[in-house]
């Protein structure tokens, strides 16, 4: 009871979390808590896809990064050496964009050294407001294995990668259609771009055949009529037999 009552009147009235946080990440720091270590365990590994650096923060970072967490604290306890690094996604067209608002100049208006220079440089300190988050939420990530897609690492990884794929037989030159943005003037990647629901009137067009016959099509582009120059119907479908 003596030893009680000596604890409770020790205690803060009002907890400090402020330095209660700072403390606790100074001493998983230096005791290594979360640091990976492989020796002679079952290794672990979380690979969560890196945030990219041009987003903004919001509770749904906060609540699917503490899931993998969870896994990471939970086979932790239960012997595996669990491999949790963090990455940031400051690579690409995103990262670009958010050079170019906050600076309000485009590539070409910077030159292309300058530009790259703000990329590395705005990339770098955004990532910094992300791991802020993540240590004060106290998520249990080994640190020293941080990376950024556009590091020096990440690039010969990835050039790797291709070699070995290209050795395999797996990459060929070919020409196809792709995405372009007639802003950025590059090609996009299907996930760089963004899909709007707008309602629109669904159109029935009449084409006459040489023959005189009307062949009825559908469409929601009828701006587009000028532009076509066939129609093309299943060879072996009853309804255009004739």
């Amino acid at each position: 009871m003596t030893a009680g009552f000596l604890l409770w009147e020790n205690m803060d009235k009002k907890a400090d979390f402020k330095s209660i946080e700072t403390r606790w990440q100074a001493v998983w720091k230096e005791r290594g808590t979360y640091d990976f270590k492989p020796e002679g365990k079952e290794i672990f590994s979380i690979d969560t896809p890196p945030p990219t650096v041009s987003g903004k923060l919001h509770m749904g970072h906060v609540y699917s990064y503490c899931h993998a967490d969870f896994l990471a604290r939970f086979w932790r306890i239960n012997g595996r050496a669990v491999f949790y690094p963090m990455g940031y996604d400051d690579n690409g067209l995103p990262t670009e964009h958010l050079v170019e608002r906050e600076m309000g100049q485009r590539l070409a208006d910077l030159g292309v050294d300058e530009f790259r220079r703000q990329c590395l440089q705005i990339g770098e300190r955004s990532s910094g407001e992300y791991e802020q988050l993540w240590r004060r939420l106290g998520l249990s990530v080994d640190w020293s294995l941080s990376y950024g897609t556009i590091s020096a690492r990440s690039q010969k990884l990835a050039q790797w990668s291709f070699l070995d794929l290209y050795e395999k037989g797996y990459i060929y030159r070919r020409e196809v259609p792709v995405l372009w943005c007639p802003q950025c003037q590059t090609a996009i990647a299907q996930a760089e771009r963004e899909e709007r629901q707008r309602e629109s009137d669904f159109c029935e067009l009449l084409f006459r055949s040489e023959s005189g016959g009307l062949l009825k099509v559908a469409t929601t582009r009828p701006e587009l009529l000028p532009a076509c120059a066939a129609v093309f119907v299943h060879p072996d479908d009853e309804r255009y037999q004739q």
